[in-house]
């Protein structure tokens, strides 16, 4: 077994949004230390190897675990797609594997009755590109109305509401999202 804990250790912290800097402050270590090891110039002591699975949360064991290979392309033809509903709106999977950084998806959002929204934040980032009809998306600071054509991108930690009441029954986008949730 080849385990590279350099590369598993730069990934778990980037996965995290820490800086080498951040990590070694939570971990009681230099951050040259920190580079080293990601660099696998340097192996950590067993107590160093142990403070640094405390500081990003995660257990020793998981380094020893061999990563599953998988494959580099995957390819869903048309018709083949996942569909799943959230809200009333239908969200077709163009990446159904969850072991990829992104989610995409087309979105098909069905029109509503002008309400008041019902803002929602969670971990991660959002971008959407509208390819017909309109789209409202509401944050807690201002409100955006997207025709086709327009794109946009948040922070999904910002309170936020997506609908169509325009006057389209239906308003089709194409939706990223990190980290995968469906």
């Amino acid at each position: 077994m080849n385990i590279d804990f350099g590369a598993k250790f730069k990934k778990f912290r980037k996965e995290k949004g820490m800086s080498i800097a951040m990590l070694a402050e939570k971990a009681g270590v230099s951050p040259g230390m920190i580079s080293q090891i990601e660099r696998n110039t340097t192996v950590p002591s067993i107590y160093v190897f142990w403070k640094l699975c405390n500081a990003l949360g995660e257990k020793v064991s998981v380094f020893f675990e061999e990563e599953e290979e998988r494959d580099k392309v995957t390819l869903v033809r048309a018709g083949e797609h996942r569909m799943v509903s959230g809200s009333g709106n239908q969200y077709y999977l163009l990446t159904p594997d969850p072991k990829r950084r992104i989610e995409m998806y087309k979105v098909v959002f069905h029109r509503e009755e002008e309400q008041e929204p019902v803002l929602a934040s969670h971990e991660g980032a959002e971008c959407g590109y509208i390819i017909s009809g309109t789209l409202r998306v509401t944050t807690e600071t201002a409100e955006y109305v997207l025709y086709p054509g327009d794109s946009i991108y948040f922070e999904s930690t910002v309170l936020h509401h997506l609908q169509n009441n325009g006057e389209e029954e239906e308003c089709v986008a194409i939706w990223g999202e990190v980290p995968f949730t469906w």
